[in-house]
């Protein structure tokens, strides 16, 4: 069975290697998605994993997410949220982001915001409302497919006062 730093290691090696392979290998071009002009990805609405580096039983370790983005047209900001599911609770994490397009469709943000706990349960996230950095990149696959990837700390997220963790999420995105 693997541990979490091992599933941990593979998902970022999985992520470095997906973001090399599809945002800098063959750029695509606005005629090969029926868009003129940027590709950078756009606002979307997606959906994949979740791990957070909680010291915790391993298996509260896993979880799903749900993410969407607001972009902002004519700023390099965006309105994002995340509602992570997992170790028993839910934790919804609101932030606000600077984007930097990288390439012609990949896309690196980082951001700040809070994440608040749904009910008193323990989340990926700890049991807490707490202030949270988030930094992380999407890829455009065509007009309206994307791949995301970021990581949420958490500062002071645990009633015990156990200190900072951090979640990482990956998943696929439907541009809108």
């Amino acid at each position: 069975m693997k541990t979490s730093h091992q599933i941990l290691t593979s998902l970022a090696i999985a992520t470095v290697s997906a973001v090399s392979a599809l945002g800098f290998a063959n750029p695509a071009s606005a005629n090969e998605f029926g868009r003129a002009g940027d590709l950078t990805p756009g606002s979307y609405l997606g959906a994949g994993a979740s791990l957070t580096t909680d010291k915790g039983n391993p298996d509260d370790n896993l979880g799903a997410n749900i993410s969407g983005r607001y972009k902002f047209e004519d700023a390099p900001v965006s309105l994002r949220t995340s509602v992570l599911f997992g170790n028993g609770g839910t934790a919804v994490v609101p932030t606000i982001s600077y984007d930097l397009p990288v390439g012609d469709r990949t896309n690196l943000f980082v951001g700040a915001g809070g994440s608040f706990v749904v009910d008193d349960n323990s989340t990926l996230l700890g049991d807490r409302n707490a202030y949270v950095v988030q930094p992380g990149v999407e890829v455009s696959l065509n007009e309206n497919v994307l791949l995301y990837s970021n990581a949420i700390v958490a500062i002071d997220s645990f009633e015990s006062g156990a200190g900072t963790t951090a979640s990482f999420q990956g998943g696929v995105g439907f541009q809108f």
